[in-house]
C-alpha cells in the first residue's frame, strides 16, 4: 500500500482538483448541479493525473532522468519499492479504472467528451513516454496550463450544464497557471540530472534564473484573472489577497541556490492552489 499512495504523489494531486471544483462551483451558480457527474468527474480527473504521474515514475526511471540519488521525494521504481514490471501493471491498471469513469462521463457528454477524455489519456503516456516526450521537448507547461486549466474547468462546466461557457475556460486559466509554477519548482529542483538524461524542458534549455522568472511570471500573472469576474462578483477580488503568501513564496524560490530546498516549497505551491481555489469558488458563489 505504501509504494502506491507514495506513487500517487498526493501533494500534486489539487491540479487535478483545482479546475473540476472551479468549473462545477460555476455551474452550481448558474442552476445546473449533478453530484454524479461531479464524482465521476473527479474520479476521471484524479485518474488522469495519477496516471501521469506513473507513467512519469516508470518512464523517467527507464530513461535514467530518476535515480536512488535524486534530490526530491522517492520515486518508487527508482527508489525499488517496486520493480519495472509491478509499475506497468499498476499504471495500465489505473489507466483502466481511468477509462472506466470516463466512460460515464461520455455518456452524459457525448462525443466531445470521448474526444478530450481520449486525448487527455495520451498526452498523460506522452508526457514522459515515447521518442517525443512532452516534458522532454520543452513543452510539458504547455500541457499543464492547458489541460489542468481550461480544458479541465471548461469541460466540467459542460458536464454539469451540457452548455459551453468561456467563462469557465478564463476561470481555468489561474489554476492553469498555478499547476505549471508546480511543475517549475519540479524542475528547477531536478535540473541536473534532467540535463544528464538529456530533457529538454525549458528549464534545462534556460537554465535556473530563467525558471525563477518564469514562476514569478506565472504566479502573478493568475493574480489577474479574478478581476475578469469582478463585476458580476465582487468578493472574487478577495481571491487576490493570496498574492500576500505568493509574494513570499515567490521571494523564497528566487534566492534559493539548495536543490533539496525546493521540495518543501514545492508543497507550498500547492497549498497556495488549494487556498486561491477556495477562495475563488467562495467568492463566486456570494
Amino acid at each position: 500500500m505504501k509504494p502506491f499512495i507514495i506513487a500517487l504523489r498526493p501533494k500534486t494531486l489539487i491540479a487535478a482538483l483545482s479546475p473540476i471544483c472551479i468549473g462545477s462551483v460555476m455551474a452550481y451558480a448558474h442552476g445546473s448541479f449533478h453530484l454524479w457527474v461531479l464524482i465521476f468527474t473527479l474520479l476521471t480527473g484524479l485518474g488522469i493525473q495519477i496516471s501521469t504521474n506513473m507513467i512519469n515514475d516508470l518512464f523517467d526511471h527507464l530513461k535514467g532522468a530518476d535515480t536512488p540519488s535524486r534530490k526530491g521525494p522517492v520515486r518508487v521504481t527508482a527508489s525499488g519499492l517496486l520493480n519495472v514490471i509491478q509499475m506497468k501493471r499498476m499504471t495500465l491498471a489505473m489507466m483502466t479504472f481511468t477509462t472506466l469513469c470516463g466512460s460515464a462521463l461520455i455518456f452524459r457528454g457525448g462525443w466531445i467528451i470521448s474526444i478530450l477524455v481520449s486525448l487527455a489519456l495520451v498526452c498523460a503516456f506522452a508526457y514522459t513516454a515515447g521518442p517525443f516526450a512532452l516534458a522532454y521537448l520543452g513543452i510539458g507547461e504547455f500541457f499543464v496550463l492547458i489541460f489542468f486549466g481550461p480544458v479541465a474547468t471548461m469541460s466540467t462546466y459542460f458536464l454539469q450544464t451540457l452548455a459551453w461557457n468561456p467563462e469557465a475556460a478564463v476561470a481555468g486559466i489561474a489554476p492553469g497557471l498555478i499547476s505549471c509554477a508546480i511543475l517549475v519548482i519540479n524542475n528547477l529542483r531536478d535540473v541536473e540530472e534532467d540535463r544528464k538524461a538529456g530533457r529538454k524542458n525549458l528549464i534545462c534549455r534556460f537554465g535556473p534564473q530563467f525558471g525563477k522568472w518564469e514562476f514569478a511570471t506565472l504566479i502573478f500573472a493568475a493574480m489577474l484573472v479574478p478581476f475578469w469576474f469582478h463585476e458580476k462578483h465582487l468578493l472574487i477580488l478577495l481571491s487576490t489577497l493570496w498574492i500576500i503568501p505568493a509574494s513570499f513564496l515567490v521571494n523564497a524560490v528566487a534566492k534559493n541556490h539548495d536543490p533539496y530546498a525546493y521540495t518543501p516549497l514545492f508543497g507550498k505551491t500547492g497549498k497556495l492552489l488549494l487556498v486561491y481555489t477556495i477562495i475563488f469558488s467562495v467568492g463566486y458563489l456570494l
